[in-house]
């Protein structure tokens, strides 16, 4: 793939990636952008990914709040993997209602990097996760 920068972009910019893929025609589409130290991106879950009648799956939002932690990531230049993420859900995700998602870097230590997430309605937090991703050797 040549460069680490290079790799980097197109990691960043991958369109058959599920979260954030503009061509992934059963994706969630998402688009980030930096905010300081924030990454930020508005979603809208569709009907096809609830879990139970009006509930959208957990998998789901924790796929958005892995992606939101990845994308702070990409952000700063770095390729990571998530080896490890824990969530927890405060409130139910609804389908057809407008949310934010937001993430970070928190810290470095060798080549493990921790992050943060958190999925919000206006100021309420719907759900937070932790992450360790490992670096990529590129």
């Amino acid at each position: 793939m040549g460069n680490g920068k290079s790799q980097e972009s197109s990691w960043l910019n991958w369109q058959g990636c599920f979260a954030c893929g503009k061509e992934n025609p059963w994706g969630l589409k998402l688009s980030f952008k930096k905010e300081g130290e924030l990454v930020r991106a508005e979603v809208v879950f569709h009907e096809n990914y609830v879990g139970y009648p009006g509930i959208i799956h957990g998998g789901i939002v924790t796929t958005v709040l892995d992606e939101a932690m990845a994308k702070a990531l990409l952000f700063q230049g770095v390729v990571a993997f998530t080896v490890e993420i824990t969530v927890r859900f405060r409130r139910k995700t609804s389908p057809a209602v407008p949310y934010t998602v937001e993430g970070w870097v928190e810290e470095k230590r060798r080549n493990l990097y921790y992050t943060g997430s958190r999925l919000m309605s206006g100021e309420k937090i719907l759900a937070e996760a932790r992450g360790k991703f490992l670096e990529a050797k590129t």
